[in-house]
């Protein structure tokens, strides 16, 4: 990760308010698995045009689950690019890139 990207994020993190907004985002993480099995139904209801970008090196949302997304959603654009957790920050060019087509094709 770049060390501008950290310098970055870590703005946010100032102030104790900004500090406790953080970890009251991460102590709520859990209610995201208590919501799967809806969002998974609003993906199988709604078949809509979508491009997922995943880092194939992720330690913590794996290639695995990536792939899962076509049980819901079969004409998902799935592309696995060589980056870890933070694709975005490691392959910004490539992901714009790849937007920049998806929405130019889905037109």
């Amino acid at each position: 990760m770049s060390p501008v990207a950290w310098i970055h994020d870590s703005k946010h993190l100032d102030t104790r308010p900004e500090r406790e907004i953080q970890v009251a985002l991460f102590q709520d993480y859990k209610t995201n698995l208590d919501t799967y099995l809806s969002w998974q139904k609003f993906l199988r209801t709604n078949q809509f045009p979508t491009l997922i970008a995943w880092g194939k090196n992720d330690p913590v949302f794996t290639a695995k689950g990536a792939h899962a997304y076509f049980h819901d959603f079969p004409n998902v654009e799935l592309h696995p690019l060589d980056a870890g957790h933070f694709a975005l920050e490691e392959k910004a060019d490539v992901i714009a890139q790849l937007i920049t087509v998806f929405l130019g094709d889905s037109e």
